[in-house]
């Protein structure tokens, strides 16, 4: 049996003095092996004990649920950080990118022009080289013609 000290204070709340309110139902059938008429207010401190852990269970769920907010509205700025940081890289891969493909066009048209260029000097050495027989075979022929 709880003491009469225990039983109308209420000043124990540990696991122990909730055991020893138990414990006095772990008779036949759950009635309290004492039942008297102040059996009320003998459970008085056992209800009041519960209501203390309903409030720190509400309490407990309330941080959870704000915690629970607090880091989904971290990590959307997360998702948004890294997606805008992805963002920004695209940009700076796409403009590497066509730089690279620009500067491969300009080596490749400096390159036609190289080649045009020496192109354009060989048919010009071949044609004065052609142009000197010509020359020669025209005077021949005009010297070689009867006046």
């Amino acid at each position: 049996m709880v003491s009469e000290a225990v039983a109308t204070s209420g000043a124990h709340r540990g696991a122990g003095f909730l055991r020893a309110i138990l414990d006095r139902f772990r008779g036949k059938g759950g009635v309290p092996a004492a039942a008297r008429d102040d059996l009320a207010l003998e459970l008085a401190p056992l209800f009041l004990v519960l209501d203390t852990i309903e409030v720190e269970a509400s309490r407990v769920r309330e941080e959870a649920v704000q915690r629970a907010a607090a880091i989904d509205e971290a990590t959307r700025r997360e998702v948004e950080q890294i997606f805008a940081e992805a963002e920004r890289q695209a940009k700076l891969e796409r403009a590497k990118a066509a730089s690279v493909v620009r500067r491969a066009g300009d080596a490749e048209v400096r390159a036609l022009g190289e080649r045009a260029e020496a192109e354009a000097a060989e048919v010009t050495r071949v044609g004065q080289e052609r142009l000197a027989s010509l020359v020669a075979a025209v005077l021949r022929c005009v010297s070689e013609t009867p006046r």
